[in-house]
């Protein structure tokens, strides 16, 4: 499952500062292996190992390196329960504190669950 969005310097306006770009980065790449992880029936106690695996999988240049622990936090963080407009201080305080490295995971009035990932725009 590659990413047709590319990194930040190919998606991102020009002049995206570098620490934001970075953080679009990891919570980008932290989604599509939160995603893939679900889909396989794993949860946030998923291991290092099984997330490097994953990581390998869906990273453009296929490498083997292994995933920062910002990265590895992202990744649990978006494996988490999906908020939903239940409790609306929460889902505000989940998605504001969480810009603009960590993927917020919801789940829609109609039962859908995405995956919220911030783009700077400006």
């Amino acid at each position: 499952m590659k990413s047709s969005i590319g990194t930040a310097v190919t998606f991102l306006p020009a002049g995206t500062p570098g620490p934001v770009a970075i953080g679009w980065n990891r919570s980008a790449l932290a989604a599509q292996i939160a995603i893939r992880a679900r889909a396989l029936g794993l949860d946030a106690s998923l291991t290092d190992d099984q997330m490097n695996g994953l990581a390998q999988v869906v990273r453009d240049s296929g490498d083997g390196r292994p995933l920062s622990v910002s990265t590895r936090a992202a990744v649990r963080a978006a494996l988490r329960e999906p908020l939903t407009t239940e409790d609306p201080a929460a889902f505000t305080a989940a998605v504001f504190t969480s810009l603009p490295d960590t993927p917020v995971p919801v789940r829609a009035t109609d039962g859908r669950q995405y995956m919220l990932v911030a783009v700077p725009v400006a």
